[in-house]
């Protein structure tokens, strides 16, 4: 297994014959054919990455980012035009935002001010939340790796490569103890995130990250921040009942994907449930 403490995302997405949590979760949640497609950015990717960014480190966030600020721009609107409900449809705001695009780093990604706040509350959130810090006393580290990239290099019995990207790990003596993964979403009460965690397969993303990593499941962790005020945020694991179903999908999952390489054809890209008759 290869550790890079400093991959860039471009080079890590250009691992294309190295399976991801991702590829697994939408494997579960459709088919091979929809693990497959492009993923193209939509500002809640962008989002969650530049949230990711500026927890793992504010510096690096900066230089990678680029803030829009049309506060200013839309006050001076305002100021003479109190009759208009929707300044950022004005030709003055669109000529502001059209310049503000030409000048822009092409090596950077734009962010709204209002995002950059939001993010910076969800910040404050994760480090006031005393769950978490209990985390960081329970397991004793000697450091913590952000975005460090584990990439396999043996393949396994299905003939699969791996790779893992953990937003934060626990490492004592380079040997990672435990997981933290940070959720952005709308509600962290316990039956909203139970919601999104059955819809979104963070199950499948667990015990996929933990089989690589070497970790045992309930020491994986979930840190649901709200993206919009209070802001509240959450941690959440997992129960034995739910490693053990979860292990066992990811093992049929990990050996469709193998049959699938091995002899790619309608088949064994589709569904799952396309070539036979379903009961319900």
């Amino acid at each position: 297994m290869k550790i890079y403490s400093e991959l860039s995302n471009q080079d890590y997405h250009s691992l294309k014959k190295h399976i991801s949590s991702s590829f697994v979760k939408s494997v579960a949640k459709h088919s091979i054919a929809r693990a497959l497609e492009q993923v193209e950015p939509t500002p809640a990717l962008i989002f969650g990455d530049a949230m990711h960014t500026y927890f793992e480190d504010a510096q690096k966030f900066r230089e990678r980012f680029t803030i829009f600020d049309d506060s200013k721009i839309i006050a001076e609107i305002l100021e003479r035009r109190p009759d208009i409900t929707v300044p950022t449809m004005t030709k003055e705001y669109k000529t502001y935002k059209k310049q503000f695009e030409a000048d822009l780093d092409p090596n950077k990604m734009v962010l709204s001010k209002d995002d950059e706040e939001r993010i910076q509350y969800m910040h404050n959130s994760s480090v006031d939340n005393v769950a978490l810090q209990q985390i960081y006393e329970d397991y004793i580290h000697t450091d913590i790796w952000d975005e460090y990239s584990f990439v396999t290099e043996d393949e396994d019995d299905w003939g699969l490569l791996y790779r893992v990207r953990p937003d934060r790990l626990l490492v004592l003596n380079d040997i990672p103890v435990a997981v933290i993964d940070w959720k952005s979403c709308r509600d962290a009460s316990e039956k909203a995130f139970r919601s999104d965690f059955w819809k979104f397969r963070y199950d499948l993303q667990a015990a996929f990250y933990c089989d690589i990593l070497k970790i045992p499941m309930d020491q994986f962790f979930y840190v649901a921040i709200e993206k919009e005020f209070p802001y509240n945020s959450a941690v959440f694991s997992l129960d034995e009942d739910t490693q053990q179903k979860a292990y066992r999908e990811l093992e049929l999952i990990k050996e469709r994907i193998g049959k699938w390489k091995e002899n790619p054809s309608p088949k064994t890209i589709g569904l799952a449930n396309a070539n036979t008759i379903t009961y319900l």
